[in-house]
């Protein structure tokens, strides 16, 4: 199994600066990180969504099958 991140950074939280989109990935990572351990999400079909500080969900976390 594989744990699959993707994150969409084409929205407002992430255009200002290369410095505030470094912040905000670095933030939504920590929170992916604290929801992986808090939800439990390690097994095949576990998966966790990720929002921007505006509360736009702009990506997710999941656990698959290898290909």
């Amino acid at each position: 199994m594989k744990a699959i991140i993707e994150i969409n950074m084409d929205n407002d939280a992430f255009r200002n600066t290369p410095t505030m989109a470094a912040g905000e990935l670095s933030r939504i990572l920590g929170r992916l990180e604290d929801d992986v351990s808090r939800y439990v999400i390690g097994d095949y079909g576990h998966h966790v969504t990720c929002t921007d500080y505006n509360g736009n969900t702009v990506g997710k976390l999941e656990i698959v099958e290898n290909d």
